[in-house]
């Protein structure tokens, strides 16, 4: 059954009149030149950005609990977090991994174990975790292994904001193609799953907080889903070839 997302889901603020340094209090924020980098430690709590050195690009935890990159004078975000708990905080994790956190509870996770590495914007807006030795292991077109609730795969638009999942070794990975079908293959080439959905450009996939994990059309049209009726389930793919809906210790469907 086609299902029409809810308009709230992918609404997003507008964006923040000024940036501030992380641990400094809003109001200095027109006086305080604002970093580019996020190092192992550091939080964004609300209102709270990182930019980049040219001030084009914007990382903000806004005031609903997402966390969005944005470029000036572009009003959709080239990435977010999508979560949506005020007053969560985003934290960048001493393992290399980002996290939201709301109250005692981590509600969302991004990145690849890495001791030590820090989350930095460049100009290019190129958003990623840099390990010690300056190699990027994660970048804001990638998930790696899971994808909780929230997170979003997408197809390539015009702005750049195609997102991809890989296996923890990146042999497997889950993908939108231009048409609009989610594939699952190895090695960039092998196919060993589809959805079959070719008429769908710019589409967007992800899983709700319910359990249903589906592809939405450009317009937030359902194209295809499966609904496990488990909240908190995610998705994950491993490096034996496995690709998985899992609710806590429990697979609730292997695809492959």
């Amino acid at each position: 059954m086609v299902r029409r997302l809810l308009a709230g889901v992918l609404a997003v603020g507008a964006m923040l009149s000024g940036a501030v340094l992380v641990g400094s209090a809003p109001a200095a924020a027109k006086t305080v030149a604002v970093s580019d980098t996020l190092l192992p430690g550091q939080k964004l709590m609300t209102l709270q950005s990182i930019k980049s050195a040219s001030g084009v690009f914007t990382l903000t935890m806004q005031r609903n609990g997402n966390v969005t990159l944005l470029q000036r004078g572009v009003t959709q975000p080239l990435w977010m977090s999508g979560t949506y708990r005020p007053g969560s905080v985003l934290v960048m994790g001493a393992d290399g991994t980002m996290r939201i956190i709301y109250g005692r509870t981590q509600i969302w996770s991004m990145g690849a174990a890495s001791p030590n590495a820090k989350l930095v914007l460049p100009n290019t807006g190129l958003m990623a975790i840099y390990n010690t030795r300056g190699k990027a292991v994660w970048n804001r077109h990638m998930v790696i292994g899971t994808l909780m609730a929230g997170a979003m795969l997408r197809a390539p638009d015009t702005l750049g904001r195609d997102v991809t999942m890989y296996s923890l070794d990146h042999v497997y990975t889950l993908k939108l193609l231009t048409n609009g079908n989610m594939v699952f293959l190895k090695n960039g080439t092998t196919v060993l799953w589809s959805t079959g959905k070719t008429e769908y450009p710019e589409s967007s996939a992800w899983i709700d907080p319910n359990g249903l994990w589906g592809t939405y059309s450009r317009d937030g049209d359902g194209s295809w889903d499966f609904h496990t009726h488990r909240p908190g389930t995610v998705v994950q793919i491993r490096n034996d070839g496995s690709y998985l809906l899992i609710n806590g210790r429990t697979i609730v469907k292997k695809f492959v």
